[in-house]
């Protein structure tokens, strides 16, 4: 006699809605203010946005894996945040080229 087949994400579903297991909690949806500019699609389809990420955009950097070592070291040495010394570096370059030192430290 043959087995029945099991549908595990069946069991595992039914099992959550039984101990109110939630797996991956879902964080509070934070409302992001309304941009001057039209947000593309995929921005404002309702993605959760953090607070501390409201207003900012992001700078992908490719680097050596000795550099973000070296990053690393130096935010546990001088106690800082890695994103306040790259905002320090940022505000350096900044007045190295007559540029006002806009880069947020917080």
């Amino acid at each position: 006699m043959s087995k029945k087949p099991v549908d595990f994400m069946a069991a595992m579903r039914s099992h959550e809605d039984r101990e109110g297991v939630q797996r991956h909690p879902k964080p509070a949806a934070v409302p992001s203010p309304a941009p001057a500019e039209a947000a593309p699609p995929a921005a404002s389809a309702g993605r959760i946005v953090q607070r501390s990420r409201i207003g900012k955009v992001s700078i992908g950097v490719w680097v050596d894996p000795a550099v973000r070592k070296q990053l690393a070291q130096l935010a546990l040495d001088t106690d800082k945040d890695q994103a306040d010394l790259i905002s320090e570096g940022l505000n350096l370059l900044f007045e190295r080229y007559g540029k006002p030192p806009i880069a947020r430290v917080s």
